[in-house]
């Protein structure tokens, strides 16, 4: 089927911030959490369950309802979320990741990352969630959690979980979400979550000094994935632990990946998955959801350390292009049911609506209006993007920086 683009409109900021709608979140909901894929827009159910996407769908749940009113579909997902992390941990020396349809684990172990974005789950959950049953399974989680922070030596494995530890020792100025007022938790672990932080985000900024050098300032020699959330976890660190030398890292980090990647008025996520190797051609194509939504969110994270309000314009950016500010002028997002198209390809849009790319999108749209509000409001579309038919590979050179290719 031909996709269809059409002259994209800046967003608009609302008198009232709006909740996006949870129709296809209920719809991707399964017994045992968020089903991994669809087939076009129908959950795959044989595709499974894994940790990764219930850590996101439970960050989701929890900034849906602390934003809004209670809602059956946000507490029933997170319900099932808490359980799912009960089980993955549950007679095994590590976590358990992916589940079949049945509910059986199919894996030995959890890689590193997904153990860092469980911790990030739980640390937000633990500090923000109006669940208080969430709240206290969290901090259990968390407890029995420790042990495996020693095997998170990769640098997005410490971002996430530094996302989780920062929101733990002060959620006020360090978490995407707005904390809840009972402070109640276990000392230990507080103590162990500043400790462990201000490890991880020293690491990392030693990795950073080692490693960036004059026109790549990076921790690698190239940019792969969720390349946004090592930028954002150093800005966390700083304000959690108010260290400025972690927020230089930070911000000089995040300069260099705004230069190759939202230089001019539009984001343009590095390629899936070729990546962008230093002194190799920047690729242009599959460009993730999960991108967008790590901008947002850096972009927020530098507002919050540098009290400068011209970043959420930046975050605005990041995130309009879901809704068709990319250089395929495809909107990914349909906002009347919470959807997100799996990416942006040469030939167009990815036409599967798989959880990570759903999650990514609903969590920069809640993250990015995470304002308080009296109730709550469904995403409302704007317009219908209905026009001429153009292709991506009809889209005018000139939409692109000088330094990327379309490989």
């Amino acid at each position: 089927m031909e996709q269809q683009s059409v002259p994209f409109r800046p967003m608009r900021v609302p008198s009232e911030p709006l909740l996006p709608s949870l129709t296809h979140f209920n719809r991707l909901m399964g017994e045992h959490g968020i089903i991994q894929f669809t087939k076009g827009r129908t959950p795959d159910l044989d595709s499974g369950f894994c940790l990764d996407d219930n850590t996101r769908a439970l960050l989701v749940a929890v900034a849906y309802l602390r934003e809004g009113q209670p809602d059956p579909v946000a507490q029933r997902m997170g319900d099932i979320c808490i359980e799912f992390f009960a089980d993955a941990s549950r007679g095994a020396p590590c976590y358990h990741n992916v589940m079949d349809r049945d509910g059986k684990f199919v894996d030995e172990c959890a890689s590193p990352e997904s153990v860092g974005r469980l911790i990030w789950a739980l640390g937000v959950t633990a500090t923000c969630a109006v669940d208080d049953r969430w709240r206290a399974a969290s901090w259990q989680q968390l407890a029995k959690i420790s042990h495996a922070v020693g095997a998170l030596t990769s640098t997005r494995a410490m971002a996430y979980a530094m996302l989780g530890l920062a929101a733990i020792v002060d959620p006020d100025v360090a978490s995407p979400v707005r904390p809840v007022l009972d402070r109640a938790g276990h000392a230990e672990v507080r103590l162990w979550a500043r400790e462990t932080l201000y490890a991880m985000a020293a690491s990392m900024r030693f990795e950073f000094l080692r490693s960036a050098q004059p026109g790549w300032m990076w921790w690698e020699p190239e940019l792969t994935y969720d390349n946004a959330r090592l930028p954002e976890a150093m800005l966390r660190a700083a304000s959690a632990l108010r260290e400025p030398s972690f927020a230089e890292t930070g911000l000089a980090s995040m300069r260099f990946l705004i230069e190759v990647t939202q230089p001019s008025g539009m984001f343009v996520p590095i390629g899936a998955p070729g990546w962008y190797r230093k002194g190799g051609e920047r690729p242009i194509y599959d460009q993730q959801p999960l991108e967008a939504a790590a901008m947002v969110d850096m972009f927020l994270a530098a507002e919050r350390w540098e009290n400068d309000p011209s970043y959420r314009n930046e975050a605005r950016t990041a995130f309009e292009w879901y809704m068709g500010n990319n250089v395929g002028g495809l909107a990914l997002a349909d906002e009347d049911v919470g959807s997100c198209f799996d990416g942006l390809t040469a030939n167009g849009l990815n036409e599967n609506m798989g959880a990570e790319s759903t999650l990514a999108y609903l969590q920069a749209a809640l993250f990015l209006g995470n304002e308080p509000q009296p109730k709550a409001l469904r995403a409302r579309r704007s317009t219908r993007r209905k026009s001429a038919s153009t292709t991506i590979a009809s889209i005018e050179a000139a939409k692109l920086p000088a330094t990327m290719s379309d490989n």
